[in-house]
């Protein structure tokens, strides 16, 4: 009897083992083919903890750290983002059976996303009408986009933007300091469609986040989000 309790014993304390190894690998890697759907996303990268592991099975995970390369959100591409959540709860019945991250709760949210000013471009060839052969070069002090803009689409002039990356806690946006039609500056008579161009609704995530800070830098812009009202 005591060699058969012995024996149960260890099994168990194996078990245990075992599932504290490959319970995060397992549940890392269906995370990632969510995520992949959730970010637009074909390069992510999940590790998910939970001490004991078991409780992922319940779907709560102590924290989560994501990476993503050129990660879309609603139309706009980031070229990196990093999350980090503490205190996620996952529903547990979407992810196995579909693959779908759908988050029930988080406590804690930090994001990092950084925009490329290529990416910045592209976004106001495909988005802002009119607008077309953009480039974008972004400096710590100011963002200068460089495009022709066809007017009532017969006439074509080259227009610079000059202006700054700014966020009203929800929304970020481009506002214009600076407009230039021909080299020549003409104040804000680009109108409303070029004074200020919105670029990411944070609203779109899948958690509630607001901005926290937006820094520019040389060829690119790193946004700070986060959340922890709880």
């Amino acid at each position: 009897m005591g060699k058969r309790l012995f024996f149960g014993l260890a099994v168990a304390l194996m078990l245990v083992a075992a599932s504290e190894l490959l319970l995060p690998v397992v549940m890392s890697n269906a995370v990632n083919q969510g995520l992949m759907s959730l970010t637009g996303s074909n390069q992510v990268m999940a590790k998910l903890t939970n001490s004991p592991a078991l409780l992922m099975l319940g779907g709560k995970f102590d924290s989560i750290q994501i990476k993503a390369e050129h990660a879309k959100i609603d139309k706009f591409v980031f070229s990196e983002m990093s999350i980090a959540l503490t205190n996620a709860q996952l529903d547990m019945g979407k992810l196995i059976s579909q693959r779908v991250v759908d988050f029930k709760s988080v406590d804690g949210v930090d994001i990092i996303a950084v925009v490329s000013q290529d990416e910045l471009a592209q976004y106001l060839n495909q988005t802002v009408k009119g607008v077309k052969n953009a480039a974008v070069v972004i400096t710590p002090d100011k963002v200068k986009a460089s495009s022709t803009l066809a007017i009532g689409g017969v006439v074509n002039v080259a227009v610079s933007l000059e202006g700054r990356i700014v966020s009203d806690g929800q929304i970020i946006k481009f506002v214009t300091d600076r407009f230039l039609v021909n080299n020549m500056s003409t104040g804000n008579i680009g109108g409303s469609l070029l004074t200020e161009i919105p670029l990411v609704d944070v609203n779109k995530l899948p958690f509630h986040v607001n901005v926290r800070d937006v820094v520019m830098e040389n060829g690119k812009v790193t946004l700070y989000l986060d959340n922890h009202s709880r």
